[in-house]
């Protein structure tokens, strides 16, 4: 009889998932709006690729733009990227990387060593805290200064893991060093700017509330808002599953 409840709540749960991807889909038809090109024409092709790219609705797809415009307002030498997965990061990345001759390294749990075919790019496929400890030695095997001019974080969107990251990277980060969180406003339903949706996962504030611990305060994570903490200029987007970056204006 137990086996018998146990099949029938598994039923239930496959059901119920069907269902709310059900409904995510009809409301993305009922909202779907026809794509705004860009307010001006770009002669760079990266941009224009980048533009193309995130026409594909992803959780990250607004924010591709933001990414490679922070990424070379930022003229980077050293870029690194933790997480990888289907390399929609990797993807902008790699282009402001090529724009700005900088060498970039992206580092993940799993085998993503195809996502780049950039020269200067390169993968290391290992837990990225781990990592951090490894990283002063192994940039002096790969003849690399250990000062990384801008990091992108999207790896587990886990509280523990994310202040971890913070603890352990942070000290690798040049004099005037910038950070990208993604997955910052991370929700069951989570809306584009074209109020399209999409299922994520309550991760109960995972990566806002490790920057809250790091900053000591609190923040409003459901709406746009840029302010100034412990000599760094913080601005966060909310839509997309949230964008949250970090850009230190003082010294260490």
């Amino acid at each position: 009889m137990k086996g018998l409840f146990r099949q029938a709540g598994k039923a239930l749960k496959h059901l119920e998932l069907v269902l709310i991807l059900r409904i995510r889909d009809i409301y993305n038809i009922l909202m779907a709006a026809r794509r705004e090109p860009p307010a001006f024409s770009s002669e760079l092709e990266e941009f224009r690729e980048i533009w193309e790219r995130a026409g594909k609705r992803t959780d990250i797809s607004d924010h591709l733009i933001t990414l490679f415009i922070e990424t070379l307002m930022q003229k980077p030498r050293l870029i690194v990227e933790l997480g990888t997965r289907g390399g929609d990061s990797t993807f902008v990345l790699e282009r402001a990387a090529k724009l700005c001759r900088a060498k970039f390294i992206s580092v993940d749990i799993e085998d993503c060593a195809q996502v780049s075919k950039y020269p200067d790019w390169i993968f290391v496929q290992k837990d990225d805290i781990q990592f951090a400890r490894e990283f002063k030695s192994w940039c002096r095997t790969h003849g690399l200064e250990p000062a990384i001019d801008l990091l992108f974080i999207d790896t587990s969107h886990e509280y523990n893991h994310t202040l971890q990251e913070i603890h352990s990277w942070f000290p690798w980060l040049a004099e005037r060093g910038k950070v990208l969180f993604h997955d910052t406003n991370l929700k069951y339903f989570n809306f584009r700017n074209d109020h399209s949706m999409d299922i994520g996962w309550n991760n109960q504030r995972g990566v806002i509330r490790a920057l809250e611990e790091y900053f000591g305060c609190q923040f409003n994570e459901k709406h746009n808002f840029t302010g100034v903490r412990k000599n760094w200029l913080i601005k966060h987007w909310p839509n997309c599953c949230g964008l949250t970056v970090l850009e230190r204006w003082g010294r260490k």
